[in-house]
């Protein structure tokens, strides 16, 4: 169980790279933008990451998926582990469930290292608030600017270089199929003509970004109200009490591609029961093995893994036959037609938080909404 109360429609789920049995999680849609990291030890909530202040957020943020990976902007990586390199954490504020023109966000910070006695149960958690990331302001293509496809699965790659966003559709009785957008690549250092906004904020909290790929625009976002574009004002005449985003705080405007269409994936006792099973077949979640080789989709139908090939290339699942990790519930249950199967399921991810384990890049964790419980599945041949 997630102990503490704080957890209660859990969503995103990503594995710390550099925190011994630290997973990190957030609840799903209108509640407090926080991410939580929990001691897969003890289910206590260690430390708490509240991002209510950055740029973007808003009272239509949705947050539904996390990663773990390089930050952005480091450089090539020539191997999947580069010790001069920073781990970040990387929020998909994503969901948009009628697809409409609220903006859509990816918040990237500095994963900390932790003291290994924050696994101790008696710590009262420290909230942390997040003064220091890069914003990444969405725009897909096929969209009009501001909107968006409904996007509640997103994995990064494990250098940095892409972000990956799943469409959760339930069109043509389930089969979807579920577009696939790329960002760009994201490891190159950034030099002084590179885009980013040019944003203020004032004393009552609202944001204020001239936009860099839009000059005629201003986004404007607080964190109880709404976000939205408003016509260029001029940031050159300040208000008492404005402040200006500096070094610590970029917001960059991100132009991603669709790379194509995927089936959703179909459980085996959906095939045996010649059912769509449609109420359970959208994409919820996903997560990118560290060496790009295994993708893990996340459907209320249960937990699928694609043999990406070559790695990082997600072109390659288009047309692919997953493995059904599963055939049971959730519960333990044997599946049956029109069972309730992983109803729920939100979050997933590969275990990497224990080294030492023989479950390290093999073990499966996986959250599902209101349930307040992470779930571990073993891979049998560890």
């Amino acid at each position: 169980y997630i102990a503490g109360g704080f957890v209660e429609e859990e969503s995103g789920l990503a594995s710390s790279r550099q925190n011994e049995a630290v997973l990190y999680v957030h609840n799903d849609n209108y509640d407090t933008k926080r991410v939580y990291a929990v001691s897969s030890k003890t289910g206590q909530i260690v430390r708490i990451f509240d991002l209510e202040s950055l740029p973007g957020i808003n009272q239509y943020s949705d947050f539904e998926d996390i990663s773990l990976a390089y930050c952005p902007y480091q450089g090539a990586s020539s191997s999947p582990e580069e010790e001069d390199k920073k781990w970040c954490i990387w929020v998909g504020d994503v969901g948009n469930n009628a697809e409409w023109g609220k903006g859509t966000f990816v918040y990237v910070f500095e994963e900390p290292e932790l003291e290994p006695s924050v696994h101790d149960s008696a710590n009262v958690p420290v909230v942390q608030t997040v003064e220091s990331a890069i914003v990444f302001r969405v725009d897909y293509q096929g969209y009009e600017y501001m909107a968006g496809p409904n996007v509640e699965a997103m994995t990064v790659s494990n250098d940095g270089s892409a972000i990956y966003f799943f469409h959760k559709t339930m069109r043509h009785g389930g089969d979807g199929p579920a577009g696939i957008w790329q960002s760009p690549d994201l490891t190159m250092e950034r030099g002084a003509g590179d885009l980013s906004d040019r944003c203020v904020r004032d004393g009552n909290g609202t944001w204020e970004c001239e936009l860099a790929d839009k000059p005629s625009l201003t986004l404007r976002s607080h964190r109880y109200q709404g976000a939205e574009l408003v016509s260029q004002r001029s940031l050159a005449i300040r208000s008492a009490g404005e402040e200006e985003a500096g070094g610590a705080v970029t917001v960059i405007p991100l132009r991603v591609q669709k790379l194509g269409d995927l089936t959703n994936p179909l459980p085996q006792k959906c095939r045996e029961c010649n059912s769509t099973c449609k109420d359970i077949r959208n994409i919820s979640g996903a997560d990118l093995s560290r060496d790009g080789k295994k993708l893990l989709l996340a459907t209320y139908g249960g937990i699928f893994i694609y043999d990406v090939a070559p790695p990082f290339d997600m072109t390659s699942v288009f047309g692919a036959s997953p493995q059904e990790v599963t055939r049971r519930n959730r519960d333990g249950s044997p599946q049956t037609c029109g069972g309730k199967f992983w109803s729920g399921q939100e979050g997933i991810a590969w275990d990497y938080s224990v080294p030492s384990s023989d479950q390290y890049g093999k073990g499966i964790w996986s959250a599902s909404e209101h349930h307040k419980k992470l779930f571990f599945l073993k891979h049998n041949d560890a």
